[in-house]
């Protein structure tokens, strides 16, 4: 496990690269596969154009608010959990896991996730693959790879201030020149839900739905 501090680029970005082993990987691979995805026509959530699973909680991006309370995160996640709290990536304990499947020509839109409702830490475990996560405030562009294995932690700016997306193209080229030719990639989010419901003119989720 190595941590790669990149303040310097964007206040309050960490990455860790393989916070999770190989081994650890294919458990939670194989764990979620066994579970019911939604998205592309299946509820919840049914016009999400990728597929999804959401723990701890189920948040509606159609209506703006979390509809139901699952009750404790997956048990497969347990040891990563533990591990979040151990090395303090997260100022509380996570209540909301979003697993998300990419494959190649999918992709999210530039957004910030909703700062009324999820706390100022998010946490993103790239499963799989690797891909460029796309940083933008203003005229500010910024890639960022993300390994596979890697878990990349916003605060701060990173968090509140800069919009992430991820492209759909099938071969990605950062402003530095590495390529990266996309293949299937799983996420694990984790966030602490902080509110249920987000007010009708506060900014949420942007781009989501893609």
């Amino acid at each position: 496990m190595r941590t790669i501090d990149l303040s310097d680029k964007i206040p309050g970005l960490v990455l860790i690269e393989e916070a999770v082993t190989e081994s650890e990987e294919a458990r939670l691979i194989e764990s979620v596969n066994k579970e019911t995805w939604s998205g592309l026509g299946i509820g919840p959530n049914p016009e999400l154009k990728r597929r999804t699973q959401q723990y701890g909680h189920l948040f509606s991006y159609r209506y703006r608010k979390v509809l139901e309370e699952y009750g404790p995160l997956p048990d497969f996640t347990d040891f990563l959990v533990n591990r979040i709290m151990e090395y303090k990536w997260m100022p509380r304990k996570p209540n909301h896991l979003l697993a998300n499947e990419y494959n190649p020509g999918q992709g999210i839109m530039p957004h910030v996730d909703a700062p009324a409702l999820f706390g100022p830490a998010i946490l993103s475990l790239s499963l799989l693959s690797e891909c460029i996560m796309k940083f933008t405030c203003d005229e500010q562009s910024i890639d960022i790879v993300l390994p596979r294995r890697s878990l990349v932690i916003l605060t701060g700016d990173a968090r509140y201030k800069f919009k992430h997306g991820i492209s759909k193209d099938l071969i990605e080229t950062t402003d530095s020149g590495i390529v990266i030719e996309r293949d299937k990639r799983i996420s694990f989010t984790f966030r602490e839900i902080i509110a249920w419901e987000v007010a009708e003119n506060a900014p949420c989720c942007h781009g989501n739905k893609q």
